[in-house]
């Protein structure tokens, strides 16, 4: 739907566009791990592979190919949020954070209906997320002195991403 509303002419399936929806399928995987409570390590290694590699090459790729677009920005950021929320889902259904680790995820999507044009990232909002993610990804990990970790910074990496929210 984004492809005819934003790039009528556009390619979906290029490669950049494919690396980024590798993220979709990571966040599939901690879905399916928050409400079975199985394949932990799979979906772990698959979400740090979403968030680390097929976030950092997908940019570059696009624009090394010549590929780089507004959809392709638009799958991007859609792409790291729907994994950002399934990991919180995850984290907190395992007993890994408090309930509340899914509140800014989640609260994304309410902003979203709210405004009518997004303006782009600061670098301290961008820092809020990645910061988030590394919290998400600490909880999930198979070890205990990083999920411990996770949990004194959780609240802090999700009030920062709701500031970074709130001026959005």
């Amino acid at each position: 739907m984004a492809r005819r509303r934003i790039e009528p002419d556009g390619r979906l399936l290029t490669a950049p566009h494919l690396l980024t929806l590798s993220r979709a399928a990571a966040a599939a995987m901690l879905c399916g791990t928050a409400f079975s409570g199985r394949g932990r390590g799979p979906a772990w290694v698959a979400l740090l592979a979403g968030c680390t590699a097929a976030d950092w090459l997908d940019g570059p790729l696009a624009r090394r190919t010549g590929s780089s677009s507004a959809l392709g920005a638009l799958l991007d950021l859609e792409a790291d949020s729907w994994l950002t929320l399934w990991a919180a889902v995850a984290a907190a259904s395992l007993g890994r954070l408090p309930v509340w680790a899914v509140l800014a995820p989640a609260l994304r999507y309410a902003f979203l209906l709210e405004q009518s044009e997004r303006e782009p990232d600061r670098p301290w909002q961008r820092t809020a997320g990645i910061t988030q993610m590394a919290a998400l990804c600490a909880a999930l990990s198979p070890w205990a002195k990083l999920r411990r970790a996770a949990r004194r910074a959780a609240p802090l990496c999700a009030a920062a991403q709701l500031a970074a929210m709130a001026v959005w």
